[in-house]
């Protein structure tokens, strides 16, 4: 039976940590601007008939709600993470 090397399973742990803020950061950028420009088009210009001004501060201001969410999302995923394990010898 072969033994894991420290440092595949090191690259391993760093990989997933990359892979996680990444995932974080094109959600945060990536989805208050779909929800400005497709609550702007789809919602309050299409069903509420909202005129420019309007409709862009209530698409500002869902686009800003989301962006906390997402925010607390990533807050809470990085603080839920386990603790790192304890050294062994």
């Amino acid at each position: 039976m072969q033994i894991p090397d420290k440092n595949v399973s090191q690259d391993m742990s760093d990989f997933r940590i990359f892979r996680t803020v990444f995932y974080y950061c094109i959600v945060i950028i990536a989805l208050p601007v779909i929800t400005f420009f497709a609550s702007k088009v789809f919602l309050f210009d299409a069903v509420f008939g909202l005129s420019t001004i309007p409709s862009n501060v209530y698409s500002a201001i869902s686009a800003i709600a989301v962006l906390h969410i997402a925010l607390g999302f990533y807050i809470y995923r990085a603080y839920s993470d386990p603790a790192k394990e304890s050294k062994q010898d």
